[in-house]
């Protein structure tokens, strides 16, 4: 986590969003409170978050995996103003393409690789990219 730390310092960001059950509880494990954050409350190391109460706003939303629906976009469109947790039933990995893609500038969008590995973006080093895949994306 430290290496988070130092990322945001150099980076300047102003908000973090967390994406995942992992990251979320190591975020606060190491003192670091998200902007907002999505979960799904399923994992493979039972991780729970105990620290849900620092978020003034909780939604709940269906969200299949491989998809972002139409009600979990809303949800990332509100959470990107902060102070929210989305819980998500059904996946929520998806929701860090719309966090990357709604977050204003110098934010940073932080979400887990299934193999463990702790993923930062800066959101305006790769938000041009995310868009792009946008394109390619069908609407459901």
């Amino acid at each position: 986590m430290e290496v988070v730390k130092d990322i945001a310092e150099s980076y300047g960001a102003e908000r973090i969003y967390t994406v995942g059950d992992v990251v979320t509880q190591n975020f606060f494990k190491h003192g670091l409170i998200p902007t907002s954050a999505a979960v799904d409350e399923k994992t493979r190391r039972g991780v729970r978050i105990e620290q849900l109460a620092v978020f003034k706003r909780v939604i709940k939303v269906n969200n299949p995996p491989g998809y972002i629906t139409e009600e979990a976009w809303s949800a990332v469109e509100e959470a990107v103003r902060g102070g929210v947790i989305i819980k998500v039933e059904g996946e929520e990995d998806m929701l860090s393409l719309a966090f990357i893609k709604l977050a204003p500038p110098k934010s940073i969008v932080a979400y887990g690789h299934y193999l463990g590995a702790l993923i930062a973006l800066p959101v305006d080093w790769y938000k041009e990219y995310v868009l792009k895949l946008f394109d390619y994306l069908e609407k459901c």
